[in-house]
């Protein structure tokens, strides 16, 4: 999904929390139902205290030196919500979130009304539960969650701190348009790392740590049980890509740095923050990192002008691997998506919008790893615009390489060549006719 989710270190990390649980046998953590307690002085300072002395632990754990002292404050649930919406609207401009929506919509992954900075608002202050702000390096921690709960969270954070002091976690805050990929694969290792020391955390009174555990990621379904079970309404009424995308960065960016951990231990995961990932697919799959399989560089040359009067180039993005498994999995079985978009080698897409009637134009193309790999997300993609469109009309005087559909909402064009895709939706039906020239343009300049 292009324009991936932008929410920093503001996360649903309680609703994770609970559902690993199972992995080290202990009582979960529930966030919901627990009753607002006035804060008071003393359980401040028992709160502080604590935070202290698990600032201290988590520093030996993660093998990073403390600094400074990290700033902690015990707020209130207004309060907390309040500083997560003024950091979501700070790191997210009004302009980028309308694009990120109606690319969503574009795909077909969310209702053509959605509303998506309503949302995420929502589920934020749904599920947060304590967060560490860059910005003004202080740490917030909930007034309304028992101390022994809270603990996680303070770990987990806390981490987040000491990332700070070492790596500088605001580099990533403003980050650049264009490769929301390499944001998301970034992101998977910040959280990876703080939620795999979190898991260390609640796991050395076993005298046992990440490395032992099976991959964390086989356990990615028990998030939409837990949220069930714990009365997460938002999170469960999201669109499945957001919920996809809020889970990624925990379940496979800890999965990811468990498998760093295993072969060059934590300062391994340290390196990482300088040998950055560079892709969701170095996330998903380990040794593409090891060996520094590079992303292939893709563009696509702006066609506004092909299009005619009144057209405009709102954004262009990289889907990535795990966003074209989003893509894919809106309308395929699971397993059928994920083996169609592994071999991906690199991607770009863009979105048009016609100013005057509101049309919504895609297109996107991909290279794969091989010629295999290429006809499988061909196929996928095929079979993914005929579920969507179960009323569409597909062309039949077209060769194997090719796919032309009409449906509702305009034309799709999907071609196959070697080892690359191109993909156009939403072509206006005047357009029917000039759509070969067009691709042929594209694949020119490709």
């Amino acid at each position: 999904m292009s324009k991936r989710i932008r929410i920093a270190l503001i996360c649903s990390l309680l609703l994770l929390i609970a559902a690993h649980s199972a992995l080290v046998a202990q009582q979960p953590v529930r966030p919901t139902g627990v009753k607002p307690a006035p804060a008071n002085t003393a359980r401040t300072a028992e709160v502080l205290a604590a935070a202290n002395e698990i600032l201290e632990e988590v520093s030996v754990l993660r093998s990073l030196k403390t600094l400074n002292p990290v700033k902690s404050g015990v707020k209130s649930r207004s309060e907390i919500e309040e500083e997560v919406i003024r950091n979501f609207e700070e790191l997210s401009k009004p302009e980028e979130l309308d694009v990120i929506g109606k690319t969503m919509i574009a795909y077909g992954l969310v209702p053509k009304d959605f509303k998506y900075r309503e949302l995420m608002i929502r589920l934020l202050t749904e599920q947060v539960a304590g967060f560490y702000r860059p910005k003004s390096k202080e740490l917030f921690i909930a007034d309304w969650i028992e101390l022994n709960q809270q603990r996680l969270v303070m770990a987990h954070e806390l981490t987040h701190a000491l990332q700070d002091q070492h790596f500088n976690l605001r580099r990533f805050e403003d980050w650049p348009r264009g490769d929301s990929d390499r944001e998301a694969a970034i992101h998977a290792l910040i959280e990876g790392d703080a939620t795999g020391t979190m898991y260390n955390y609640q796991l050395k009174p076993m005298k046992t740590d990440i490395t032992r555990l099976p991959n964390i990621s086989i356990f990615a379904d028990q998030t939409l049980m837990q949220a069930e079970k714990d009365g997460q309404k938002v999170f469960l009424s999201a669109p499945s890509a957001i919920r996809e995308s809020l889970i990624f960065p925990y379940v496979y960016g800890v999965s990811f740095v468990q498998e760093l951990v295993k072969k060059k231990g934590w300062d391994g995961v340290s390196r990482a923050f300088s040998d950055l990932p560079q892709s969701t697919e170095q996330i998903l799959h380990f040794d593409k990192y090891a060996s520094s399989e590079q992303p292939i560089k893709v563009r696509l040359t702006d066609f506004a002008s092909f299009l005619g009067s009144g057209w405009k180039r709102l954004d262009t993005d990289i889907n990535g691997e795990f966003g074209y498994f989003l893509i894919l999995r809106e309308f395929l079985e699971t397993g059928e998506a994920r083996k169609a978009a592994a071999g991906w080698g690199g991607d770009q897409s863009t979105l048009y919008e016609n100013t005057r009637t509101g049309q919504l134009l895609l297109a996107h193309l991909s290279v794969w790893d091989s010629a295999t790999d290429a006809d499988e997300f061909f196929q996928a993609y095929a079979r993914r615009t005929l579920k969507r469109y179960p009323q569409s009309r597909a062309r039949k005087d077209l060769p194997a390489n090719e796919r032309n559909f009409q449906t509702p909402d305009g034309g799709t064009l999907i071609q196959l060549r070697d080892k690359s895709v191109l993909i156009i939706e939403g072509l206006p039906a005047e357009m029917d006719e000039r759509s070969t020239k067009l691709s042929d343009s594209l694949w020119k300049q490709f």
